[in-house]
């Protein structure tokens, strides 16, 4: 359904062209041999526009809603909303006319504050400001209860710091449409909060026009801070600026897949929560990528299935050629962290390169013999030191094959009679042991208080229970083989469990050592 609104807004060649399916269009009617002009777009003038024509009201409902505090202003857009390109008398797209220096010409303020004391602002400046921007000696946002569409590109900056968008936010009004839309000098969405999808595919910000063509001007790209609830895909983007996510959140899946990063990529202080998925792959970065400070936990399993979710919306790839994707991106924010000297940061993203590569790796249609002694190698230092960056799980480790040991080789002669029929030999507790046992359990119940011994678990406890046993009872057992070498009364039973529990630990140790050891994590 379409209601015609006809109104333009005054001095600035841009008209309210009406109600379309729910959808407030606002378009740039601009006659062909018509001047240049700088008067910005802000809610404030579309807001009078609409008021002062008696066509702010449909269905009983605001279009523009203004909520005044002696603090700030407020502007909710209960419709939709779509910054349209060309349009001529007829209300219909001009697409002929859609190049790179017909561009929207305006400046977008969606939102505008003073840094500093408003009030020592003199009357005929703050006049110029109201026309200019829409400011009235109070900070203003805007919040868009329905999808916003920014269906053209821009030739001056466009502001939406601070703003809220409770539904999705996209470049085109198209879903399938691959045309790329600049904005030549930058754009700022500091601070916004995004409760909907943000689909800025193709975008091209901060871009030159040719022969320096109307200005020149490269302002930075601003993402700081802000809070991406739903899915957001920037995939095939060129940043010609820089471009900052500093301290942002990210809550669902963040696609930078084939994005091209001219100058500095900076994402310090990002937090990729559990379920996100980060997609670089194929991403060039021509100067500086910053990834320090970055907070991520993907475990495995999630990492899996949210693999397998993004396989489900397209069927074109096999199931190890997204893991694959996905490994590329965490591979090139390791490299960048590596560069930056920053080995502890890119451990992380080390293991979940690895952790694709399983997946990878479990997911091939025909797998050769190295594939799947490959696979049984990741899943292996996965379960036992989580690839060399969890202390915790190979101390646990540790403790569970000398107490499984301790338990088979003991079983063992029980079972053959030598130990139960002489209790005190089987009770003879090495003195030293004990000491140290002593001093153990100490470290027990420090571990219990501060609630790390949960940590271990029921089946490492009983094995701890044991390993201890055996420090007490006989501890250089624990050296497995050199015990065979020096005493011969072990059976065959005896000498396989010795064998098997020696390249256990020598597995066990080698990566507690590596574990131990940060500065070697990452290979370079």
């Amino acid at each position: 359904m379409r209601i015609d609104i006809g109104l333009e807004i005054e001095n600035s060649h841009t008209g309210i062209v009406g109600l379309e399916n729910d959808v407030l269009v606002i378009a740039l009617n601009l006659p062909q041999n018509a001047p240049h002009t700088n008067k910005t777009l802000n809610p404030y003038t579309i807001y009078n526009t609409l008021e002062n024509k008696g066509k702010n009201t449909y269905n009983n409902t605001k279009i523009i809603e203004k909520i005044e505090t002696p603090d700030f202003i407020e502007y909710r857009f209960n419709y939709g909303l779509i910054l349209n390109i060309f349009v001529d008398k007829e209300n219909k797209v001009i697409l002929e006319h859609t190049k790179k220096e017909m561009a929207f010409i305006n400046s977008i303020y969606f939102s505008y504050d003073i840094i500093g004391d408003s009030n020592a602002i003199p009357q005929d400046e703050l006049s110029e400001l109201i026309k200019d921007y829409g400011y009235e000696r109070k900070a203003y946002k805007s919040i868009f209860k329905k999808e916003v569409c920014i269906n053209y590109g821009c030739l001056e900056r466009v502001i939406f710091s601070h703003c809220e968008f409770e539904d999705k936010l996209s470049l085109y009004r198209l879903k399938d449409s691959n045309e790329a839309i600049e904005f030549h000098n930058g754009m700022n969405f500091e601070n916004c909060i995004f409760n909907g999808e943000v689909e800025f595919r193709n975008l091209v910000s901060g871009t030159p026009l040719p022969n320096h063509k109307y200005h020149n001007n490269e302002r930075e790209t601003n993402f700081k801070n802000c809070i991406f609830k739903k899915r957001v895909d920037f995939s095939n983007a060129k940043f010609c600026n820089d471009v900052y996510f500093n301290n942002s959140h990210f809550y669902d899946s963040a696609d930078f897949h084939e994005c091209e990063f001219e100058k500095t990529a900076c994402f310090y202080g990002v937090t990729f929560h559990n379920k996100t998925i980060l997609n670089f792959s194929q991403a060039i970065f021509k100067e500086n990528l910053n990834f320090v400070n970055v907070k991520c936990d993907f475990e495995f399993e999630k990492l899996d299935e949210r693999i397998k979710q993004e396989k489900e919306q397209d069927s074109k790839k096999n199931l190890d050629k997204f893991a694959n994707d996905f490994r590329d991106s965490f591979r090139i924010i390791k490299n960048a962290l590596i560069k930056d000297n920053n080995l502890l940061d890119a451990s992380n993203f080390h293991k979940y390169e690895l952790y694709c590569k399983e997946i990878e790796l479990k997911s091939k249609d025909s797998k050769t013999l190295q594939d799947k002694i490959d696979k049984l190698q990741l899943c292996f230092y996965r379960k036992l030191c989580n690839h060399h960056t969890d202390l915790i799980l190979n101390l646990k480790w540790l403790v569970i094959t000398i107490g499984l040991f301790t338990i088979l080789f003991f079983a063992s002669k029980i079972i053959q009679g030598k130990e139960i029929l002489n209790l005190n030999h089987f009770l003879n507790l090495n003195h030293y042991g004990i000491a140290l046992t002593a001093s153990s359990c100490i470290i027990i119940v420090l571990l219990y208080l501060f609630d790390y011994l949960k940590l271990l678990g029921g089946f490492a406890c009983l094995n701890l229970v044991a390993t201890l046993w055996l420090v007490c009872y006989n501890p250089k057992l624990i050296f497995g083989v050199v015990n065979i070498l020096g005493n011969s009364c072990f059976n065959s039973f005896e000498n396989i469990v010795m064998v098997t529990y020696t390249i256990m630990m020598f597995l066990v140790v080698f990566s507690l050592q590596k574990t131990a050891r940060k500065n070697s994590i990452v290979p370079s």
